[in-house]
Order: C-alpha cells, then structure tokens, then sequence
C-alpha cells in the first residue's frame, strides 16, 4: 500500500470516528427545527478577557456584527439556526482578533494562508 494510499485510509478512519461527534455538534438535544429545515446549533468560547466575541463565516457573508455572543462568567455562547450544509468561520475577539475556534473538530485552508474552522449540519 503506496504512502498516499495509507494517508487517505487514516483519514476515512478519523471522519468515521468523528461523525457522531460532528452530529451531536449539528443536532443538539431540544434545538431541532426540523419544520424551518434548520438546526441549532450552539457556540461556545471561553475568554475571561474578551470584551466581544462574534461568530463570523459563511453563512452571514463574513459579517463581524451579525452574530455576537454572549457572555456568562468567562464563556461566550451563542445557538444560530442553520440549514444542513458545510459552513466555515472563524471568531472574532474584540473586534480585532479573527481566530479559529479552538472547539472546532474541523479546520480546512481559508485560501489566504490561513485556517477556517468548518462545521457540518446534517
């Protein structure tokens, strides 16, 4: 078995592994809006420094106001509604910082040297 071969077999293994994790992800317990044909789904990040924390990415055109958290203690959160499909973002930190989501399970290249993380809605 060539070395590509192999890299490809460890990674349909890792997608296998992580598809009830990624579902549990898309389809919390109680968020399910099945009628709309969209899901919540929640965002969480911890930061007892953020003054701000807002969920950027595909779904709402990149836009750093659409989608804040909110924050309890030192955790952010926020539960947006989407339909299924792949969705990249990233957050951003007090207006300034674009990070990816350390909670992420997915992270693919943004094509501008940098990393997305992605979530998939099932």
């Amino acid at each position: 078995m060539s070395r590509i071969q192999k890299k490809s077999l460890l990674l349909l293994w890792i997608l296998l592994l992580a598809t009830p994790l990624l579902w549990q992800c898309a389809h919390p317990p109680g968020k399910n809006s099945e009628d709309q044909g969209t899901f919540g789904v929640s965002f969480r990040y911890r930061d007892d420094q953020a003054k701000k924390v807002c969920v950027v990415g595909n779904f709402n055109q990149w836009s750093p106001q659409s989608h804040c958290m909110k924050k309890t203690k030192d955790i952010w959160t926020l539960t947006v509604s989407l339909p299924p499909g792949r969705y990249q973002y990233l957050l951003v930190i007090d207006d300034r910082r674009w990070e990816t989501d350390p909670e992420a399970l997915l992270t693919e290249d943004s094509g501008f040297g940098t990393k997305n993380s992605v979530l998939v809605v099932e």
